[in-house]
């Protein structure tokens, strides 16, 4: 399944040049995203996918997607394999002159059939534990993410 969103973003000032858009998934194993911005954008509209309140892509917390005229688009295996079934694509322009549209893609794969088309090399019971390990390892680093959030929020 390909899941996409187009996201129009307002001139930066207006008040939906700061946008969050909610883009619905099944649950699966990410194996392709793709962020395509179109010519003129210059590298003024940002892009960052979230999972809850953890970000997802770009994996640096503090960076985002950007270009002008590309379709960022990249190979992954990233499981999403508890509720809700939603990617948050936030999307803020910096251009004070025009808005901007993106599109985002989202390529998933739900069978076991279809899985173990991206993990080849492993058997069916060795991907459970395998994505099992990774849910745990997820749900860790997006709870430290929250922890930290929550304890710069009470600091401030």
């Amino acid at each position: 399944m390909i899941y996409s969103a187009t996201i129009t973003t307002g001139k930066a000032g207006d008040a939906d040049s700061d946008i969050t858009t909610v883009l619905s998934v099944g649950k699966g194993l990410v194996y392709r995203v793709e962020v395509e911005f179109p010519p003129g954008c210059c590298g003024l509209l940002e892009v960052r996918i979230m999972d809850g309140s953890y970000q997802v892509w770009p994996s640096s917390d503090e960076d985002s997607l950007h270009s002008d005229g590309y379709v960022v688009s990249f190979d992954d295996c990233y499981l999403k394999m508890a509720a809700p079934f939603e990617f948050r694509v936030k999307t803020l322009n910096k251009d004070e002159t025009w808005s901007h549209t993106v599109q985002v893609r989202i390529g998933m794969v739900s069978t076991e059939a279809f899985m173990s088309r991206y993990m080849p090399s492993v058997s069916w019971d060795k991907m459970q534990e395998a994505i099992s390990e990774a849910v745990s390892e997820q749900e860790a680093v997006k709870m430290a993410a929250i922890e930290r959030m929550v304890t710069e929020f009470r600091s401030e």
